[in-house]
């Protein structure tokens, strides 16, 4: 298993409702492959922290790259990891200002 921390740049245009909706899709995709994680989203940039088998989180991270409401996509870490730090969030949502919180805490 392995953790995966990235930031990104949105794209101006994006909405909470279109934030919503990654989150959405996120947390429904997720609980399919077994992937825990967390994203964050400051108004304008992204830091998502993803957990889960390293088969299933570069296929994801495929997926992350080519996706169109984002640009910018800059692996941070990449990690084997034992233990889960989001055990049982499939995606938590992080307002902004745990932002910095966040990519900082997994960076570590």
């Amino acid at each position: 298993m392995i953790r995966i921390l990235y930031v990104s740049t949105a794209i101006p245009s994006l909405t909470e409702a279109d934030i919503s909706q990654i989150v959405a899709t996120a947390t429904e995709h997720n609980a399919k492959f077994d992937i825990t994680g967390a994203l964050a989203y400051n108004g304008v940039n992204f830091a998502q922290v993803l957990e889960g088998a390293e088969s299933h989180l570069n296929q994801l991270m495929t997926n992350i790259k080519n996706d169109e409401r984002h640009s910018g996509v800059i692996e941070m870490v990449r990690k084997p990891i034992e233990k889960r730090a989001f055990d049982g969030w499939h995606m938590k949502h992080i307002e902004g200002l745990q932002f910095d919180e966040l990519v900082h805490a997994m960076s570590a």
